[in-house]
């Protein structure tokens, strides 16, 4: 059994970090007794198949390879291409000193000397420009995950040479100058058309969304003993993946079997962030939702809530919520399974006490989002409960959280949003592109799950408000908190998918939550090509 069954399973795919993957390396092959020249090998192979399959006109392919197995990965695409078809002519850069390559970059190097390929050792900038305009396609094995810190000098030309090129681009593993974990570009921004990730896809693949390239993962026939040696704790979501965590819909179920949600929202100016959430978990399934405002926005909420019910509640002088709202809310919150705490509150000190007071006695599990995380700013270990908690922070309200910088969160979102779950005690929701899921754990590495739906079309007003609704409607069916958090994201961004990538409402998100439902119930294969490898051992990502 390799990779391929072990990689993507009932929880989605494995993405490690490079460390782990290297871990995973040197456990097959000092442990386990797995050559590296057979690994390098079979990358090498997959990689061929995937440039041969996508790009079956290639006749010149220039290869660039750098001195460790990314490079020498390369060197065996080069040799492949060529035995598989003699019109097939590569040209290969090797840059570095070949004496400091890997031993098995360097046998693979000097295996082609006997191939008829051509190779130009110690190469220059100049060279790679003066090919570049020979060639029909790129191969960028130059780094991979082998790199860790800012490139410079020849590295940093190269890697820009190749994003400026008009060639085709197929990287093998990662592009050349990506951070393998958080997908931070470490010199000039790189470029890919195909990328070929080995063995499992790496975390910047599953953190970064590389426009217009699609992703390939290879089995390159790794022991599912060396793979579960490490204990990976990212994944990515797919169809299967989100689909068996719905919640079952008994055909005897009525309102009071699917949960009842209490909206706690709104205030003047930002009545709709309560609506949106309401619809957000009623299209999410929840049998019952009460939306608790301020009063002077009850009856206004009761016009535009046609299945929703209303909860006036004590109003400051500004209309936004008062003294004696929390003692009203913990009272009525002993009758609802869940409450949703945030949207469009406001930022009154007044609202403030109300959220913390209401937020420091209650009992029952929570989404808290908005303004209901802006009253906790800087003191993250105060969201701490005995019941569930699910937080949705956008960075901006990370940071301040975190009492960090915006640049600080986005710097690596996996490890941003576990350090939150950690303080806070919940379940961690980091808004953005490919939305950060995470989980709480003693020794810090909790799991999580990295969200592959979304799209810019979620990038309007609301969005977040309708997130949160359906991770409520969620928890009040009975779904775990970690799942449910995942689970809604997958949706809400499955929503946003199906929708218009300009000028899409967040209503109308809300709207199409039940036929994503609906598709997600009656899915029998993975999502966007993925599912059974083809023959070559290559499945799509994610």
């Amino acid at each position: 059994m390799t990779l391929n069954a072990r990689s993507l399973d009932e929880n989605g795919w494995l993405c490690p970090t490079g460390e782990e993957m290297r871990r995973i390396d040197r456990d097959a092959i000092e442990r386990l007794g797995l050559p590296g020249r057979v690994l390098m090998e079979t990358a090498g192979r997959a990689v061929a198949a995937a440039v041969r399959a996508r790009y079956p006109q290639v006749r010149r392919p220039l290869l660039i390879c750098g001195g460790g197995n990314n490079g020498g990965d390369g060197y065996v695409v080069a040799r492949v291409l060529h035995d598989w078809d003699d019109r097939i002519e590569p040209v290969v850069m090797a840059v570095g000193d070949p004496a400091r390559h890997s031993p098995e970059a360097r046998a693979n190097l000097e295996l082609l000397s006997h191939a008829g390929v051509q190779v130009v050792e110690r190469a220059e900038l100049k060279d790679l420009e003066a090919w570049l305009g020979r060639c029909d396609l790129v191969v960028d094995a130059l780094f991979g995950v082998g790199v860790s810190r800012p490139l410079e000098g020849l590295a940093a030309s190269v890697v820009d040479a190749i994003a400026r090129c008009s060639l085709p681009v197929v990287a093998v593993d990662l592009p050349s100058g990506i951070a393998s974990d958080t997908g931070e570009s470490l010199g000039p921004a790189p470029r890919a058309d195909l990328i070929v990730t080995l063995g499992l896809p790496k975390r910047a693949l599953a953190v970064r969304a590389f426009e217009g390239a699609e992703v390939l993962v290879a089995d390159i026939g790794l022991p599912v003993a060396a793979i579960e040696s490490v204990d990976v704790r990212q994944r990515v979501l797919t169809v299967s993946a989100a689909a068996r965590r719905l919640p079952t819909r008994p055909p005897e179920g009525h309102k009071g079997t699917f949960g009842h949600v209490l909206v706690v929202a709104g205030s003047p100016g930002k009545s709709g962030a309560a609506v949106l959430a309401a619809m957000g978990a009623l299209r999410a399934g929840a049998g019952l939702v009460t939306v608790a405002a301020p009063a002077l926005l009850a009856p206004l909420l009761a016009v535009k809530l046609n299945e929703a019910m209303t909860l006036a509640l004590p109003e400051s002088e500004t209309g936004a919520l008062g003294a004696g709202a929390a003692a009203r809310l913990l009272e009525e919150a002993a009758r609802r399974d869940v409450l949703v705490v945030g949207p469009g509150l406001g930022v009154e000190p007044e609202t403030a006490r109300v959220i913390s007071e209401l937020l420091g006695a209650l009992e029952r599990p929570a989404v808290v989002d908005a303004d209901g995380l802006t009253a906790f700013a800087g003191r993250a270990r105060d969201l701490r409960a005995d019941a569930a908690r699910v937080l949705t922070p956008h960075p901006g309200e990370m940071a301040r959280l975190l009492g960090c910088s915006i640049a600080d969160v986005q710097r690596d979102r996996v490890e941003t949003a576990r350090e939150l779950a950690n303080r806070s005690g919940a379940v961690v929701v980091l808004k953005g592109a490919r939305t950060v899921v995470a989980e709480p754990a003693e020794d810090g590495r909790g799991l999580v799950y990295i969200n592959p739906t979304g799209s810019p079309a979620l990038a309007s007003g609301g969005s977040g408000d309708v997130l949160a609704g359906i991770v409520g409607a969620l928890l009040a069916q009975g779904v775990d908190p970690l799942d449910a958090a995942a689970l809604g994201v997958y949706l809400h961004g499955a929503a946003g998918d199906s929708g218009r990538d300009v000028g899409g409402l967040a209503g109308e998100v809300a709207e199409r939550v039940p036929a994503v439902w609906s598709a997600l119930a009656t899915a029998e294969s993975e999502a966007r090509g993925t599912g059974s490898p083809d023959r070559e051992g290559l499945r799509r990502f994610p």
